[in-house]
């Protein structure tokens, strides 16, 4: 190999590990989850788009945010704003070059949606996998220490390099690196190690998709400089980002890249939607551009009818025959509650004539009862026998003779053979005085007509 090109990859590795992002700010875990996640969206647009936009919802679910405390939302985000982004790298000659620029130049939202941008010498460096690598979605959820999201931005990047190790950082580049280089108390090096390295390596160990190994180079005694050792994590054996978690296994949204639609957006969508909706919607796409009938990009079409809810003629239909479907279900729901309401209702007045007819014959058979006991034997048996003599039918004339006045067979009869004696007895109508009904005659035209509609 000629001493150029053995100094082309001299320097070819020397980027790759002495490149590095710092950011020049005391960010909170909130700020810092947000801008992996804003990066994350914009990853790959972040060349040719100006703007970016996400749905706020979905950005709170990306970072493990309660979507609700916008207000502080929105001052975390400000806090990007306001946050400057160093570079220090080789160039091509190996002579350093150091940059700055401010992380997120522009944010606004409006409604449920978050639009921001970058400058565009910082999208590029954001873009350089060998400068800035993005980070595990669910890693990113997990994290609950600054210092451990820090530690764990810094050193995710050399996982599966040639050595397998991080740049080596002096210490003091270190402590402004992981945000305490103004804090006294972290000066020595052992509290350092003590308060912030190992408590942010055990909970990088424990939740990422890496494992990391502390190395410290010593000048006499005094450690001067710490590297890491990065390797996979055996405990977790964590996919890649795009494919970290359950969303990425859905059938909705292996399609949707399928037709070009951003890991973003597709995320998203199958958080909104369900399955069956987004593949109706990729169906009808596909249709409309088989038959030429998309005069934009098919993706285009797809965001359009996903987020419109474009309906193809199929679907259309379908929705009718649903509606149709749902509304004969109802009115036969409709019956059947009707038809229950009368059978109620029949059982009701039924349940209704028989009691009052059952209190008016107690009633009048006690009237009666007492009318006819006065009288003497001679009399009694006088009066028996002009009953009898009005009834038509030997069965009836058993049956009083049998029961007396009580005789059900004849108890109209009866009635009419007493009142005509000058007996006053009370009506049917009477005992309906607590009730909702007018008369017995009305009772039984209800059930009538009941029973004639139900057959």
């Amino acid at each position: 190999m000629n001493q150029a090109i053995k100094k082309q990859e001299k320097q070819r590795i020397l980027k790759k590990h002495v490149a590095a992002i710092h950011i020049n700010a005391k960010l909170s875990l909130l700020q810092r989850k947000l801008a992996n996640a804003l990066l994350y969206n914009s990853y790959e647009d972040l060349l040719t788009a100006k703007e970016h936009k996400i749905k706020v919802d979905l950005l709170c679910e990306m970072i493990g945010f309660d979507s609700k405390n916008i207000p502080y939302l929105k001052a975390s985000l400000k806090g990007l704003m306001e946050t400057i982004v160093e570079f220090d790298m080789l160039d091509d000659d190996g002579e350093n070059i150091w940059q700055a620029a401010s992380l997120l130049p522009e944010v606004s939202i409006k409604g449920n949606i978050c639009s921001y941008s970058y400058t565009r010498k910082l999208a590029e460096k954001l873009f350089h996998p060998d400068i800035y690598s993005k980070i595990n979605l669910s890693v990113l959820k997990e994290m609950k220490s600054t210092h451990a999201l820090v530690l764990y931005e810094n050193c995710h990047r050399y996982i599966g390099t040639e050595h397998g190790r991080t740049a080596v950082w002096d210490v003091d580049v270190f402590r402004k690196l992981m945000a305490v280089d103004d804090m006294a108390s972290y000066k020595p090096f052992k509290a350092l190690n003590r308060n912030v390295i190992q408590p942010a390596m055990t909970e990088v160990n424990k939740v990422s998709n890496i494992n990391l190994e502390l190395i410290t180079h010593r000048k006499g005694r005094a450690v001067v400089s710490v590297q890491f050792i990065v390797k996979p994590n055996p405990q977790l054996s964590l996919l890649p980002m795009e494919d970290d978690d359950e969303i990425t296994e859905r059938r909705a949204y292996k399609e949707l890249l399928r037709e070009g639609i951003s890991k973003t957006l597709a995320r998203g969508w199958v958080l909104e939607y369900d399955d069956e909706y987004i593949m109706n919607k990729i169906a009808f796409a596909n249709d409309r551009a088989s038959s030429g009938k998309i005069n934009s990009s098919k993706s285009g079409f797809l965001i359009s009818a996903i987020e419109k809810d474009f309906k193809s003629q199929r679907e259309v239909d379908k929705a009718k025959q649903v509606e149709q479907d749902e509304r004969r279900d109802e009115r036969r729901d409709e019956r059947r509650d009707e038809r229950r309401a009368q059978e109620v209702e029949l059982a009701r007045l039924q349940a209704l004539l028989k009691d009052v007819e059952r209190q008016h014959r107690a009633q009048c058979l006690e009237i009666i009862q007492t009318a006819f006991e006065i009288l003497s034997d001679e009399k009694a048996e006088k009066v028996k026998s002009e009953f009898q003599a009005i009834l038509s039918n030997r069965i009836f004339v058993e049956d009083f003779k049998k029961n007396t006045w009580s005789a059900k067979l004849v108890s109209q009869d009866v009635y009419k053979f007493w009142e005509a004696r000058k007996l006053s007895l009370p009506s049917p109508d009477d005992f309906l005085k607590d009730t909702a009904h007018k008369s017995m005659k009305s009772i039984r035209k209800e059930i009538k007509l009941l029973e004639e509609r139900l057959g």
